[in-house]
Parts: structure tokens; C-alpha cells; sequence
């Protein structure tokens, strides 16, 4: 069932209440919490509070589960592809976003990105991006982040993959990889001043887009989870400032 609500959730920084929340969760300016209902009103209608006629809304997607997401293996630039869970994910996102009139899907050069848009699109026209692809993560690729399994990994990884300098032994840094998402994302922006259009990328990519959209530190960024079934939309146009809302279903109502 979903909630019903008369106007959206917006929460904006607060040190006092960020104290009070999980680290899984995060708050940043203009951030809305919509249920399933609401988020669908608003798209399907092209309104928003505060917007103009020349809002750009990028509806920002990660790509459905893989078999390494499963196993919490490391993916980062390896070609992996959706496992049945995942096409079903992608499925229900192409319901999600059924009516609504898109410009333009874009999506990395990586399978699981590619394929999920491939479900999604339809007709709308469907550019893939190296620069939207995930972090390359070096000698990490392919390893499992478990205690048991791979103590050294699941020790390591989690510590040097936060240092902005460090390139994980023939990888990219968190500096590089910003700066390869931040110009990506500009030359998108810059195709589309208004309309729609949707993202499909990876979990890391979509903490660096929303840094760069939302003047983020690296440590708010990269504190944000973006589950493989989850939903953002930014709303972008010149009067106001940027604006977050996340669809809220049955699976993620912890985070209201």
C-alpha cells in the first residue's frame, strides 16, 4: 500500500538532527522524501513547487542488481550484467516512469547500465557515456567486501577507497573520478536546458553527480546509499536552487 501525503517532506541541514541519523542516511538542502503516489502526481504532471517552465528534471537511476552485488563483490570498472532480480528491477523502473515524456536516456558504456536503460527507454533515444561508468577501483576489481572470505579486502578497501588522492593501484582516485563525472554531467546539462531526462549509472557515479549538482563535500557524497531499485529526481531551473526528491515505496520506508 502506498502513503498519501498533501505536500512533500523537505528536510534541510541541520547539524543537530543529522547527529540523530543513521550514517545511511543524509541530509543536504532541498531534500524531499516523496512516497510512490506524490512522486508520480508530480512527474506525470510537470509540476513542482517553485519551479518554472524551464525546469530540466534529471531523474537519476542506478543500474538493477547483478550477481556481485549479491555477493558484495567489488565491480567497479569490470563488464558485469544484470541477473534476473535486476531485469525485474529495471522492468518496475520502466513502469515508474510510464507517461512520462523523456528527452533523452542516458546510461554508462558498462552492461548492467546499458541493459537497465535498453529496458526502460522505448523509443526515447539512448546515449551511452564512458563518463558515466563507475569508479575504476584498480586491484580492488572483482574482490569481496566479507570479513570471513577476505579479511585483508574487507579491511583495506573500505579505508583507502575513501582517501581522494589514493589511485588503488592502477585505478582512479576519488579526485579523478570526480572530475571525469563532474565534466560528464556538465556536458549533459549543457544538451538540455529544460525537459526531462534520465540517468542510469552506478552507485559511486551518482554520489559524485549529486555532488556536483548539490555543491557537496566529498564526505556528504559519498555518505549517500542509493539502493539498485531506488529513484531520485533533481529538479533544476533558474530561480531556485537545486532541488532532491527520492521515491519512497513498501522497501525503503525506513528512510522517512
Amino acid at each position: 500500500m502506498d502513503l498519501h501525503l498533501s505536500r512533500p517532506i523537505v528536510l534541510r541541514t541541520n547539524p543537530s538532527l543529522i547527529s540523530r541519523w543513521r550514517a545511511r542516511r543524509f541530509l543536504i538542502p532541498e531534500i524531499c522524501l516523496l512516497c510512490l503516489s506524490i512522486f508520480l502526481v508530480l512527474v506525470a504532471n510537470h509540476r513542482a513547487w517553485g519551479q518554472s517552465s524551464q525546469t530540466l528534471r534529471i531523474y537519476l537511476a542506478r543500474h538493477g542488481e547483478t550477481d556481485w552485488n549479491v555477493e558484495r563483490r567489488l565491480q567497479g570498472g569490470i563488464d558485469t550484467a544484470l541477473n534476473s532480480t535486476g531485469r525485474k528491477q529495471a522492468a518496475k523502473l520502466a513502469e515508474r516512469l510510464k507517461g512520462i515524456r523523456l528527452d533523452a536516456v542516458y546510461s554508462s558504456t558498462l552492461s548492467r547500465s546499458r541493459e537497465t536503460a535498453e529496458i526502460v527507454r522505448g523509443d526515447i533515444p539512448l546515449k551511452s557515456l564512458a563518463g558515466l561508468s563507475e569508479r575504476r577501483i584498480g586491484k580492488f576489481e572483482g574482490k569481496k567486501l566479507d570479513k570471513i572470505s577476505d579479511p585483508a579486502t574487507a579491511l583495506e578497501y573500505p579505508k583507502r577507497s575513501r582517501d581522494p588522492d589514493d589511485e588503488l593501484d592502477g585505478g582512479e582516485s576519488l579526485n579523478q573520478f570526480y572530475e571525469r563525472v563532474r565534466t560528464t554531467i556538465e556536458f549533459i546539462r549543457s544538451q538540455h536546458s529544460s525537459g526531462a531526462i534520465l540517468i542510469v549509472a552506478h552507485a559511486i557515479t551518482n554520489q559524485m553527480i549529486l555532488r556536483a549538482i548539490f555543491n557537496l563535500t566529498l564526505q556528504q557524497a559519498i555518505s549517500i546509499g542509493q539502493e539498485n531499485d531506488e529513484l531520485y529526481l533533481i529538479e533544476l531551473d533558474a530561480g531556485n536552487a537545486p532541488r532532491l526528491w527520492k521515491l519512497i515505496t513498501e522497501s525503503n520506508l525506513g528512510d522517512l
